[in-house]
């Protein structure tokens, strides 16, 4: 703002004379500069304190000083004392906001030069007197402005004059020179020159962690210093300012977890000179101890329980400590691992709890343990023995921990009839034996009160065990439904170490380990006929040959489909307005696009009229979701209710992916947005384009961005929210995404999560498609160029990376689903290489690539919903396309990415499920 106000003072020639004079002025703002200039006929004996005299001249009558002060806030006045009662003193005050800095100042008479310097804008004032019987006023050097002049007549009836003046100045080098001020000699003046500050604070310095968890993090720092003073500091976030403060720490939240964050802080002084931004970066620690393993008991009275656990470990900030909870209520936090309960009532069951917290807060999940104190009279179960070791002369056993009334606390491990050891472990090496010979081990438990076991014994061969047991035998089916097949086998026999378990396959693949000789599979498809096979291994992990067994389940003709239901929901309100019989339902998920229904709504039910068909399909306003039996999986916008057929009086009606809600929203114009990665981006997205109704449907979860990007949303564009999300979703550090249906628990309604899945690492779903087996039939698409998107990445020597792209825009737009394929290149020098790789990895990726599109078998059990789209599937097929090895193996065995899956609830086959792959394209050389 610069100048705030001026003041003069001067006494009139009748005024009585006084040695006090006072300037008042209007009440000063805190941090402004203060500047009196101060001429009299007496010499100055005191003056206000808490101000600066930063000149004064006293020569033949010529008194004359420049004051100055930064004010606190609120001065009005400024007083000086002389040294004799006059009426004859004359002052001039200035209040600035933009010069807080005191530059030079200096005084004489009739002659004399100074030169000063400034690096910024300035400012001068100055004073003039000059005694005599005329009025003489000064012509001020550099072309100063007057501000007062005064001029009245001492008590002695001498005239006194005085000249105020002052100019604003740019940076550079001034010479003031007083000679020629006036014509006449023996005048006095004074200068006084003030500056911007034009010097930055120091950057903050030592910038450490003062605590964290994991989204927040207190930073503190050393204080800046500046010659003005440092006003406050500026916080930063990856390079974006988030907040001031006037403290030497500040609390960051809402921050990312297991990614770097740069943290950075900056001084500003009163001017707005800016210091360099000290940074640091820091990774957040997102990530949980691990459970307390082994809680256990270790003590126990008629009212108390004593237990125990092993230590957790935390990769992250460090473990603090560990919560203890009973029945649900936390009774401690501690570091120690023991804690003993008391006060408790006897023969009651009590759920003991112990979670781990790390130093960020992150807590695991709890371990539980069920005890009852009680008086214990009931010895633990017989242990039982398993061989781990055999060689010459050593024998190597373990055992499970049996099941006692409270808990058992050692064991006693013999030998023969000796006892060799008493221990709290359960496994034991029994050493110097004679090679070969045949020994009789025993291990006995020992509970809390003292009660012992009977002894579990083994005979045991102390020689090297390298034969497998016998193949079971007899492998036949008991028991066969549509869905499930029970089968049992005879018990096979070892020479030494024992049987440990069985295990089944079905096809190539292992379902079961087993110690028992039946089980029954379960998830089969009705009508279908599965290879079986089972083995048997020893204790040491010699495997026995297969026995083989071929079954068919039973047909399934009653066509029943699952229990779906579809209910049309307020988009506004989330309230449900109607539920009804849709007839003829296709639905499909798909990446990045939502997918859509398709459905007919029987207006021959007299149930439902017109009036209420309406009501629950009103265009862009109902929600249609549906529910497999009480799970929510399925739902979208209704768009388009109108097309209806009078001779079957069906109305067939198109629901579209939910997300489209944000489609009529517009982006506003933002300026560039810097740094920022690709998840946090698209919440940026959702939460500045949706209203609070929309935002109830829609939630954003899975895997975050890993780079940052900048991006810039432009006010003439109008971007639909959709848009500038694929955008986001498509750049460097980006991912896919699909829209899954979730349930809101917190408010008990359906919701929608638009999920992000990694592009460059997706999950592992653990579905395996086989054919024969769970696929009924499958289709391969032999149509050329289905990678729509391929990606070129290249690192550089510096540590940077080089990105290409090239997009099928064609085969987009004929309706191909969006699939990438990312390539590593090496050895390659330059950006144009990159580009030149690029479009010839896309080319040669036009033949091989192809979507698989497998249409399961009813009753197979694939939870279809709890699928992840964008996720890997392992693929299995041995058929005249891919025929079986010649060791047995399948034709085809390769992890395929799932693009989309669509549901028919009620074909004649009951629901029919169609889940499609894409292949991978194998690497360009």
């Amino acid at each position: 703002m610069g100048q705030i106000q001026t003041a003069t003072y001067k006494r009139n020639n009748n005024d009585p004379t006084s040695v006090i004079h006072e300037i008042r002025f209007a009440g000063a703002g805190p941090g402004n500069r203060l500047i009196v200039v101060q001429s009299s006929y007496q010499p100055l004996d005191a003056y206000e304190s808490g101000w600066e005299l930063v000149t004064y001249t006293a020569a033949d009558g010529h008194f004359l000083a420049v004051f100055t002060k930064i004010a606190r806030g609120g001065e009005n006045s400024f007083t000086v004392w002389l040294m004799e009662a006059s009426r004859v003193c004359h002052m001039w005050m200035v209040e600035r906001d933009d010069m807080p800095e005191f530059i030079d100042a200096w005084s004489g008479r009739t002659s004399g030069r100074r030169t000063f310097t400034l690096e910024g804008a300035g400012y001068i004032v100055g004073g003039f007197h000059y005694g005599g019987e005329g009025t003489v006023y000064a012509s001020w050097p550099a072309g100063m402005y007057v501000a007062h002049r005064a001029t009245n007549t001492s008590s002695s009836s001498y005239t006194f004059s005085s000249d105020f003046a002052h100019k604003n100045l740019s940076a550079g080098t001034y010479t003031i020179d007083a000679a020629g001020m006036a014509a006449l000699s023996g005048y006095a003046y004074t200068f006084a020159v003030f500056g911007k500050d034009a010097t930055p604070p120091t950057s903050p310095r030592r910038l450490t962690i003062l605590e964290q968890t994991a989204d927040t993090v207190r930073l503190g720092w050393d204080a800046s210093s500046d010659d003005t003073g440092v006003t406050y500091y500026s916080v930063y976030v990856n390079g974006q300012e988030v907040g001031q403060t006037t403290y030497t720490d500040y609390l960051f939240t809402g921050l990312p977890s297991g990614q770097p964050v740069t943290l950075g802080v900056a001084a500003w002084d009163a001017e707005g000179n800016r210091s360099q931004i000290a940074t640091i970066t820091v990774t957040l620690d997102g990530t949980p101890p691990t459970v307390p393993a082994r809680v256990r008991l270790v003590a126990m009275t008629t009212t108390s329980l004593t237990v125990t656990w092993e230590p957790s470990t935390d990769t992250g900030t460090g473990l603090a400590g560990y919560g203890v909870y009973l029945n649900g209520i936390k009774v401690a936090e501690q570091t120690g691992r023991t804690y003993t309960f008391t006060d408790l009532v006897t023969d009651r069951q009590y759920v003991i709890e112990v979670d781990a917290v790390d130093k960020a807060g992150n807590r695991s999940s709890r371990a539980v343990l069920r005890a009852t104190p009680k008086v214990d009279v009931t010895p633990p179960e017989t242990p039982r023995i398993w061989v781990t070791r055999l060689d010459r002369g050593v024998i190597g056993i373990r055992w499970d921990e049996p099941a006692d009334d409270s808990a058992v606390a050692s064991y006693s491990v013999y030998l023969g009839n000796a006892k060799v050891a008493d221990q709290t472990g359960q496994e034991y090496t029994f050493t110097g034996l004679n090679p070969g010979g045949v020994y009789l081990v025993g291990v006995e438990a020992i509970d809390l009160a003292g009660n012992r076991s009977q002894r579990g014994v083994r005979s045991i061969r102390a020689e090297p065990d390298t034969t497998p047991p016998t193949v079971p035998g007899n492998f036949r089916l008991v028991a066969v439904t549509q869905t499930s097949a029970t089968v049992t086998w005879d018990a096979s026999t070892d020479d030494n170490a024992g049987v440990a378990s069985y295990r089944l396959y079905l096809g190539g693949n292992a379902i079961a380990d087993i110690t028992s000789q039946v089980y029954t599979i379960t998830g089969l498809a009705p009508g279908i006929g599965y290879r079986l096979a089972v083995d048997a291994v020893d204790q040491v992990g010699n495997r026995s040959a297969k026995a083989q067994l071929s079954i068919t389940t039973k047909p399934d003709t009653s066509g029943a489909a699952p229990p779906y239901e579809y209910v049309f929901v307020d988009w506004a309100t989330h309230a449900p307005i109607d539920s009804l019989p849709l007839k003829g339902v296709t639905f499909e998920l798909t990446l990045r696009e939502g997918g859509e229904v398709q459905a007919s709504i029987p207006l021959y039910d007299r149930a439902y009229t017109i009036g209420r068909v309406a009501a629950a399909t009103r265009k862009e306003r109902t929600i249609l979701a549906i529910y497999r039996g009480d799970r929510f999986v399925w739902g979208g916008r209704v768009v388009d209710p109108e097309e209806y057929d009078s001779e079957t009086g069906l109305m067939r009606i198109t629901a579209e992916n939910p997300v489209g809600i944000y489609g009529r929203r517009f982006v506003a114009f933002t300026g560039p947005r810097l740094g920022t990665y690709a998840h946090t981006e698209v919440q940026w997205l959702l939460e500045h384009t949706a209203t609070a109704t929309d935002r109830r449907w829609l939630r954003f979860a899975g895997v975050a961005g890993t780079q940052p990007m900048d991006l810039q949303y432009r006010a003439d564009e109008f971007p639909r929210i959709l848009e500038e999300v694929n955008k986001v979703a498509e750049s460097e550090g980006g991912f896919e995404w699909w829209v899954k249906p979730v349930w809101d628990s917190e408010n008990d309604r359906p919701m929608f999560e638009l999920r992000r899945v990694s592009r460059d690492n997706p999950p592992d779903t653990g579905l395996v498609l086989e054919y024969p087996g769970n696929v009924k039939r499958y289709r391969v698409s032999t149509q050329r160029g289905l990678e729509t998107v391929t990606h070129g990445k290249l690192q550089i020597s510096d540590g940077g990376v080089l990105l290409a792209k090239v997009v099928k825009q064609n085969l987009l737009d004929a309706g191909w689903p969006l699939l990438e394929e990312v390539y590593q290149f090496e050895r390659l020098t330059s950006r144009e290489a990159l580009d030149i790789e690029t479009q010839r990895a896309a080319t040669a990726a036009a033949g091989p690539k192809n979507l698989y599109e497998f249409t399961l078998l009813p009753g197979t059990g694939v939870k279809w919903w709890d699928l992840e789209l964008g996720g890997l599937a392992r693929v299995v097929i041995s058929d005249h396309r891919h025929p079986e090895k010649e060791d047995g193996s399948p034709g085809l065995d390769r992890m395929m990415k799932i693009v989309s899956i669509r549901v028919t609830p009620d074909s004649e086959q009951g629901e029919q499920v169609v889940i499609t792959t894409g292949e991978f394209t194998v690497d360009v050389e």
